[in-house]
């Protein structure tokens, strides 16, 4: 965790991080508890509700790489932080003194969704910024073991909040813990402006459309990366979000089981986080492969284990959990230093469109294979997500064997 005491910077940033992060996850609990709930657990219509709450991230995407680049990146955190404050308001506001039709979910939750698109790049671009390359990988371990914390303490939160209140009020701990980020965030000392690009959004999206296929040509360890994790998620993510969720509401029979399960899997995180310096000296494309098949095998036995043994579902999703950092780390060093520093928050913002894009496909996907398998939905996903990998990881490119 010294990686993150290197500077001022670091420092607020890491901390703003942290509060942000307690509470969306509390939110993302309640948004799937309130998702589940409103659809009587309907795979179909809940990945409906997943499919249209990324859709978003087409437009807007593009927009935060271009902010990234283009305009100072204090400015943008704090504004779009007091923006997603008050739509977390309105959402405690629509859930606590109405009857919200899923209509109305979806709608806020896309709102929610392109409010991070134009957070993401901004706030992972800045750390090339102010750190050297040497010290991005132990900078992002500590921010993985920060988001993971949170993670745990997030739904912890919810789980309490369900409890001695409602669970609608975890939306206002949400407006509550983006007020505390943003003002952390205004402590920040302004960041190094680049050369600004005037803004024209038929440019930004063609020049989104140029960057895809010049990392193939002329940078295929991060075409890798981007690819590869795109696809992933267009498994992984309706297992997170809302299949989960339902599978441990339908066996432990209790909405606030969601949260304890979440931490559960943040405590698996924590550890990944912690470790990961220490199991990877060098990071590489060929590394994200394999961790995300790792990942997939260890959430299919995971999902098996549910069926017969509860006390093996917990400790595989421990596993699950510690392999997950080791992908998301993996994920963010690779693209930071195998970017261009001009172009640093453009290829993140052109990963996170191309992984909620996989995002929003997971909810159809998934939304097809309860059609085909019905109540194994959630060991069939699981499955899908192991051999999602195998066809890079059977890949020979030399440029995976650059290393980081």
């Amino acid at each position: 965790m010294r990686a993150l005491t290197l500077n001022h910077g670091t420092q607020r940033l890491s901390i703003a991080f942290f509060f942000s992060k307690c509470g969306e996850f509390a939110f993302e609990t309640a948004f799937a508890v309130a998702v589940v709930t409103l659809t009587d657990a309907d795979i179909l219509l809940m990945g409906l509700v997943y499919f249209f709450r990324y859709l978003p991230s087409a437009l807007f995407s593009p927009v935060g790489g271009w902010l990234a680049d283009n305009v100072e990146k204090k400015s943008t955190l704090v504004v779009v932080e007091l923006m997603k404050c008050a739509l977390a308001v309105a959402m405690f506001v629509m859930f606590e003194y109405s009857q919200p039709t899923v209509a109305m979910v979806i709608v806020a939750s896309m709102l929610m969704t392109a409010l991070d698109c134009l957070y993401t790049p901004t706030f992972r671009a800045y750390f090339p910024d102010i750190v050297h390359n040497d010290d991005l990988p132990s900078v992002n371990s500590a921010i993985q073991v920060i988001e993971d914390i949170s993670s745990i303490i997030g739904p912890l939160i919810f789980s309490l909040i369900a409890i001695v209140l409602a669970p609608s009020y975890a939306f206002a701990f949400f407006a509550v813990s983006l007020l505390v980020s943003a003002a952390c965030m205004l402590m920040l000392l302004s960041s190094a402006r680049t050369t600004q690009e005037s803004f024209n959004i038929l440019a930004i999206f063609k020049e989104a459309t140029r960057s895809v296929g010049s990392l193939r040509k002329f940078n295929k360890p991060l075409f890798t990366v981007i690819c590869c994790t795109t696809l992933c998620a267009m498994f992984a993510t309706s297992v997170i979000r809302f299949i989960l969720p339902a599978a441990v509401i339908e066996h432990f029979q209790s909405e606030a089981a969601v949260g304890y399960i979440y931490s559960l899997l943040a405590l698996g995180t924590v550890m990944g986080g912690m470790l990961y310096v220490k199991f990877n000296a060098t990071t590489t494309a060929r590394s994200v492969i394999v961790y995300w098949l790792l990942y997939g095998v260890l959430f299919l036995s995971t999902a098996i284990a549910l069926q017969f043994n509860t006390y093996l579902f917990v400790l595989l999703l421990l596993c699950v959990g510690f392999i997950g950092a080791f992908v998301d780390i993996a994920i963010i060093t690779n693209i930071q230093c195998l970017s261009n520093p001009q172009e640093v928050g453009k290829n993140f913002s052109l990963y996170y469109f191309t992984a909620v894009i996989g995002d929003a496909m997971s909810g159809l996907i998934a939304c097809l294979m309860f059609l085909i398998v019905g109540p194994a939905t959630f060991i069939g996903m699981t499955f899908m997500l192991c051999i999602a990998p195998l066809g890079w990881s059977l890949r020979r490119d030399d440029a995976d064997k650059d290393r980081l």
